[in-house]
């Protein structure tokens, strides 16, 4: 039997090209002796009791109709089975190509596979050769056959100011579907999966992560037949008649991802930060410290006020000033005037110029948000044109007091692109920070599904926006970590992960949603205390700390802040400023210590000569003493000066027999660090260490 293989660095992909293409195995890289065609040999199923007469197994593209139970990949309206036949292989240096077609339906089938840097991407494209119309219900873009050893299942879902929460479950027999239906990825489903071998830790176990790289509706479904076969896959999720090819037309999939690792949670978040650095690379000027001013001041905005938070924030140490919600035409409250894109005439008389020249002189630049694929009912721009927004004729329901403008229109798309092109040509904005607040219902154009084409629609709107003002930065935003993936991410520079600031929770969201995405993509504010949110009380030391691991910036009023506060929140302005290329650029391990109510997150130069160490304690201890704090991914065989920055979290007890001992820097080998840690003395919850490791050799260079 042929085969193909795919390699990228630590994983092999095998395809058998029989009559019927299977993935004869995915996982840890063979040598290229391996004896695929024993392997052929050994995995190849025959008959089994009560099933079909040739044995269907597990298709690299299941269809309905050949004795396969499962899911199938591709669903067609009506009674349209298809009978897919192989068409041919297509090979390059990149990737592989998978060619079916069924005469009868007049359908071709190709998928693609490409590879580099340990991920591979998956897509699938769908092409009518006949003369009939065919209706697509359903197609993945990625399926995977389960290995032998696939025993759990984790998941990513959330709400609102409680974004990405990570579930385990096991994988049982039936069928687990996880969707969104708002026309994005939503709070939901993040579209993110792991499959894990049951043993999977922070550093070890095996581990199949998929991810689809679409800012819309997206499908993922885990399945387990009562055979014994699994599978997962992954796609855009359609409504019935969204998707109806026309004789030539053509239907591709967005980008699955998939990576495999036997290095646990940290063989993902390697494997997936080196794709995200591929699909975006980070800009030339470094990740600047930002003041946003929606929690400062909401609604409540005037030219001296905002001058005077801007002042403060300088002071701080912030380099952009982002004036949030509240600055245009109208804008008294979230129920009116989204779509009326000009400054507000009663508060900026004279436009955003003499703001943007105060926060200049500052030594700042000047960031905007908008929310430009909406409309509040109460707007000139509604007023106007009442058949802009998505509807079911006079069905008009809101979220949040606001429509969705329907992008498919290429009235509505020139019309917001000529607002947003003015704003940035007649200002010195270098950045926005794009908000999208409500779901997609009706999602409806004319009475026909519209969130497939509505999805395109605002990807073309910044390539469009990108192309006119490429030195702006775009940051995605929808009601927090309503819109984040690898689709968006290709226009936009960095995610808000959350509205929620809170640096317990913060804890928690960026060591999950680091598994993805590296630090430098990922928006990270100082908040208030008590925190707007949560209501918690947190010192501003774990405030600043838990902030400067991410891209870094303030969201409390900067002119609030008591002197202390503001000593301490600007010395680690100052840290961050001084360390983010190592936070940004270095290898992230994120892990739990060995008291699991210690978070650490541990970034290390790519040549492993520096270090920073947050170490932080979310609860009590369980007891009397601290666990030592072992640190992965330095190098074995070299030495380390440690350096503990100050100001120090106050111990809770000094329970170490050289009480003083941890005061002075001190030096450890990287295998002392990873095999017997570092031991501090134990402090309170809801503090944290912050720390510097420099290899000697680098020291002295």
């Amino acid at each position: 039997m042929p085969f193909t293989r795919l390699d990228s660095d630590d994983t092999t992909l095998v395809l058998s090209i029989g009559p019927t293409p299977r993935i004869a195995y995915f996982g840890a890289s063979l040598s290229r002796d391996a004896g695929l065609d024993a392997l052929a040999i050994l995995h190849a199923e025959g008959p089994a009791p009560s099933t079909a007469d040739i044995p269907p197994g597990l298709p690299l593209f299941p269809v309905s109709g050949a004795g396969f139970l499962g899911a199938p990949a591709l669903v067609l309206s009506g009674a349209k089975m298809c009978r897919l036949v192989l068409r041919g292989v297509q090979e390059d240096p990149e990737g592989v190509g998978v060619a079916f077609h069924d005469p009868t339906l007049g359908l071709s089938v190709l998928q693609t596979w490409r590879a580099s840097d340990g991920m591979f991407r998956v897509s699938t494209i769908v092409a009518n050769e006949g003369a009939a119309a065919l209706e697509l219900h359903w197609l993945a873009a990625l399926t995977l056959p389960l290995p032998a050893w696939a025993r759990t299942h984790w998941s990513f879902a959330g709400r609102w100011a409680g974004e990405f929460r990570v579930s385990q479950s096991d994988i049982r027999d039936g069928l687990h579907e996880q969707v969104s239906r708002g026309g994005r990825p939503g709070f939901e489903n993040a579209g993110f999966a792991l499959i894990g071998d049951g043993r999977e830790s922070d550093f070890d176990g095996r581990l199949l992560a998929l991810h689809l790289a679409w800012s819309g509706d997206t499908r993922l479904l885990i399945e387990r037949t009562g055979f014994g076969l699994a599978q997962t896959q992954i796609g855009e999720r359609l409504d019935p008649g969204e998707i109806v090819l026309r004789p030539g037309e053509i239907y591709t999939s967005p980008e699955a991802l998939l990576c495999f690792t036997e290095r646990g949670f940290d063989g993902v978040r390697q494997c997936f930060h080196a794709e995200a650095r591929h699909v975006r690379p980070a800009e030339a000027p470094p990740r600047r410290v930002h003041f946003n001013t929606w929690e400062a001041a909401y609604f409540d905005l005037d030219l001296a006020r905002l001058k005077e938070l801007a002042a403060a924030a300088a002071r701080l140490g912030a380099e952009r000033f982002v004036l949030d919600d509240g600055w245009f035409k109208g804008r008294r409250n979230d129920k009116t005037s989204l779509g009326d894109w000009t400054p507000d005439p009663e508060r900026f008389p004279d436009g955003l110029a003499p703001l943007i020249a105060h926060v200049e002189q500052l030594g700042m630049d000047f960031g905007l948000w908008v929310e430009p694929e909406m409309a509040n009912p109460d707007s000139d721009l509604y007023r106007a044109h009442p058949d802009w927004v998505l509807h079911d004729g006079e069905a008009r329901p809101t979220q949040r007091g606001q429509l969705v403008l329907n992008l498919t229109r290429r009235d509505v798309s020139d019309h917001i692109f000529a607002q947003l092109d003015e704003l940035l040509r007649e200002n010195r904005i270098v950045y926005l920070k794009w908000d999208h607040n409500r779901e997609l219902f009706p999602a409806l154009s004319g009475g026909a599904p519209v969130g497939h084409r509505q999805a395109h629609a605002f990807y073309d709107l910044l390539k469009r926006l990108r192309a006119a003002h490429p030195d702006v930065e775009i940051e995605s935003c929808a009601s927090g970590g309503g819109r984040v993936d690898f689709g968006v991410l290709r226009h936009a520079s960095r995610f808000w992960a959350s509205d929620n600031t809170d640096a317990i929770e913060r804890l928690r969201l960026q060591s999950d949603l680091s598994l993805f995405l590296p630090l430098n993509r990922i928006g990270s504010h100082v908040g208030a205390s008590p925190n707007p949110s949560t209501g918690r009380r947190l010192s501003m030391l774990l405030r600043a700390r838990v902030a400067m691991f991410a891209h870094m910036g303030l969201e409390a009023d900067p002119t609030k802040l008591s002197e202390e506060e503001a000593e301490v929140l600007a010395q680690h302005i100052s840290l961050y400023k001084a360390h983010r290329t190592l936070i940004h650029d270095g290898d992230l391990h994120c892990y739990l210590g060995d008291d699991k109510d210690v978070r650490i997150w541990l970034c290390v130069a790519s040549d492993k000569s520096e270090a920073i160490v947050l170490a932080a304690r979310i609860d009590q201890a369980p007891g009397l003493v601290s666990a030592p704090l072992r640190l992965h991914g330095l190098d074995d065989g070299a030495s380390y000066i440690i350096d503990l920055i100050r100001p120090w979290p106050e111990p809770a007890r000094f329970s170490l027999a050289e009480a003083g001992a941890w005061r002075q820097p001190r030096v450890l080998s990287g295998e002392m660090l990873a095999k017997a840690g570092l031991r501090l003395p134990l402090v309170h919850p809801e503090t944290a260490w912050l720390f510097h490791l420099k290899r000697i050799d680098a020291e002295r260079a």
